[in-house]
């Protein structure tokens, strides 16, 4: 059951969010077109599921591997040398999502402290700040297991 949840965790919400997301634009534009009045809170409530599907797709992106990089340096290094800038590269990206957590959690108790609203649903928008700050949570998370895992791959490579 870990196995699944570590696979499958960041995947399982985004599907779920966008698939939320596409189902209510589907409905507002039925509702529009054909019963000829909107829904005033769909927009506001898929613009919200979008956001949030960003920030956890981040970390899905850090789980599969699959953000944008230039090895061309890296390429001519040793097996050892590219495992320690992958590993540096993952420390200084850990680095950046520390921040954002750390600016982000000012941003969502300020929000909260201040009882600020969304406009449609009325809801807190503090829920809606901490996406940030929830998506760079797990982005740390995935990018310790990274290390791990590289590190112990470097040390398994080195052994033979």
């Amino acid at each position: 059951m870990l196995k699944i949840i570590d696979e499958h965790f960041e995947e399982a919400i985004v599907v779920a969010l966008m698939a939320l997301m596409s189902i209510l634009i589907g409905v507002q534009i039925f509702m529009r077109y054909v019963m000829g009045a909107s829904l005033s809170w769909s927009e506001e409530l898929s613009r919200y599921f979008f956001i949030w599907a960003t920030y956890i797709g981040i970390a899905y992106a850090v789980r599969k591997d699959a953000h944008i990089r230039v090895t061309m340096g890296t390429d001519l290094l040793s097996r050892t040398g590219q495992t320690y800038v992958r590993v540096l590269t993952h420390v200084v990206f850990g680095a950046f999502a520390l921040f954002v957590m750390y600016q982000g959690w000012f941003m969502v108790e300020k929000t909260f402290r201040f009882g600020q609203k969304s406009a449609s649903l009325g809801i807190p928008m503090g829920i809606i700040y901490l996406a940030p700050f929830t998506g760079f949570l797990l982005v740390v998370l995935r990018l310790l297991q990274a290390i791990v895992l590289d590190l112990r791959g470097a040390r398994e490579g080195a052994a033979q």
